[in-house]
């Protein structure tokens, strides 16, 4: 073959440790499109980090066509074909448990998280009846416990929610789902922020992640005064329903929280400005008398969290969209818009599960699969090439293991992802029995 297929981890990891990295290869995306030429040195780790948010695992490195690793001293690193597929998720195969427990704990996380998931949603709905009723206050001791519930289940298992609201959706629900969604979401996002960029930026501070979190949560209670009959609307908002819209979160959002008497900036700075602008002549944001750099990391974090539950949820006047899609978007639009938006962007990526264990893909070769474990990933085929049930019981396959590369099989980018109970019939008995076991 002549290449060493490398972990895109890995060469990541060397170039954000002052190396460089050349292929030897033309390198080419999930659309067939050139994106790294073979001669090419690349010391910008945000080449790779595209490629990775689009699903690439690997990377090929020919030394025989002249490809190559070097350090920062410009000292080549031997990479030896043990290295050919992904440490960490060869690493985390290896210490799984017993498939049929791993999968249990799977479903076990999830049916604790839909307690946690319901129980916040009866008052989220509790709250947004209260500023209704009262033209804007609410109980903040309620949101407060609320809040530190989802904490301490986040603090278990940050993916917990990832694909939950996705199985338990109603579309009468969405705002509600929302509000869970955007904390569940950006509150790993911000505590790995702070954890490995806050001294950086001015942000050491991981004791105030519920404060931030409280934010995340309210961060579109001023939707709640909008007119309902604009608010609900299933066509296309006119500009003039549109102004009326966007007066959401820096008038009638701050209307709620004065209402309340709340001013701590961790708190209201989400509400007021999710919809700022990351970065110069942004468009389409609001306020516009707000400069990017006066909107914080926590902020940025929130908007973030905001586009990618509201366009990877369906909703009465739109399908849902493709979350790998979603997220290669966010980074093509943003990686290149300053440090702070950056490294914001990088802690995105990082906690935000593109394969959320105990969902469903579909490969490329027509198989579905259900994952165990998003690094990889790691799953277990369940379907034949034409989506017909499989007769035996499957067994897990990694996807970054040199031979599935070599093999062209990959996860199929352009079929969204699904749930267990969408395939129900497509499951194999044990695996059906063991996800919807009471």
């Amino acid at each position: 073959m002549g290449h060493v297929n490398t972990s895109i981890d890995r060469l990541i990891k060397i170039i954000q440790q002052g190396g460089s990295v050349r292929t030897g290869i033309d390198i080419y995306n999930s659309k067939k499109t050139k994106t790294i030429e073979k001669t090419t040195i690349i010391k910008d780790e945000n080449i790779l980090l595209k490629l990775r948010a689009e699903g690439i695992q690997t990377l090929p490195i020919s030394r025989k066509l002249g490809g190559g690793t070097w350090d920062k001293q410009g000292t080549e690193l031997k990479l030896t074909r043990g290295e050919q597929i992904d440490l960490v998720a060869k690493d985390v195969l290896s210490k799984l448990p017993e498939i049929d427990k791993k999968i249990e704990q799977i479903e076990q996380i999830k049916k604790e998280a839909s307690v946690k998931f319901e129980n916040a949603k009866k008052n989220i709905k509790k709250v947004i009846s209260d500023i209704k009723d009262t033209g804007g206050e609410f109980d903040y001791g309620q949101v407060e416990n609320t809040v530190t519930e989802l904490l301490d289940f986040i603090n278990t298992d940050e993916s917990a929610f990832s694909l939950l609201t996705r199985e338990i959706f109603s579309y009468d629900d969405y705002l509600y789902n929302h509000s869970i969604n955007v904390c569940t979401i950006g509150t790993p996002v911000i505590k790995h922020f702070i954890n490995k960029y806050g001294k950086q930026f001015g942000m050491d501070y991981p004791e105030k992640i519920k404060e931030i979190s409280i934010g995340y949560f309210m961060h579109d209670a001023g939707k709640v005064l909008v007119p309902e009959e604009i608010l609900n609307k299933k066509g296309p908002l006119t500009d003039e329903e549109f102004e009326v819209v966007k007066t959401h979160s820096y008038k009638l959002g701050m209307q709620v929280f004065e209402k309340n008497h709340l001013n701590d900036p961790l708190i209201v700075d989400s509400v007021k400005w999710h919809h700022g602008p990351m970065f110069k002549d942004e468009g389409r944001c609001y306020p516009n008398d707000v400069a990017p750099e006066e909107i914080p990391a926590y902020v940025k974090v929130c908007k973030l969290a905001d586009i990618y539950d509201a366009l990877t949820s369906v909703r009465c006047y739109k399908n849902a969209f493709n979350p790998i899609e979603v997220v290669t978007d966010l980074f093509t639009k943003y990686a290149t818009k300053g440090k702070l938006v950056q490294k914001v962007l990088l802690s995105f990526i990082s906690v935000v599960g593109i394969y959320p264990p105990g969902s469903v893909v579909f490969l490329s070769n027509g198989q579905m699969a259900y994952i165990i474990d998003s690094k990889g990933p790691i799953l277990l085929v369940f379907s034949d090439d034409r989506g017909g049930a499989l007769k035996h019981r499957p067994d897990p396959i990694d996807l970054s293991d040199p031979n599935r590369v070599a093999a062209g099989l990959k996860i199929d980018h352009k079929r969204p992802m699904t749930t267990p109970v969408k395939v129900y019939n497509k499951l194999p008995k044990g695996l059906r029995e063991m996800i919807f076991s009471k």
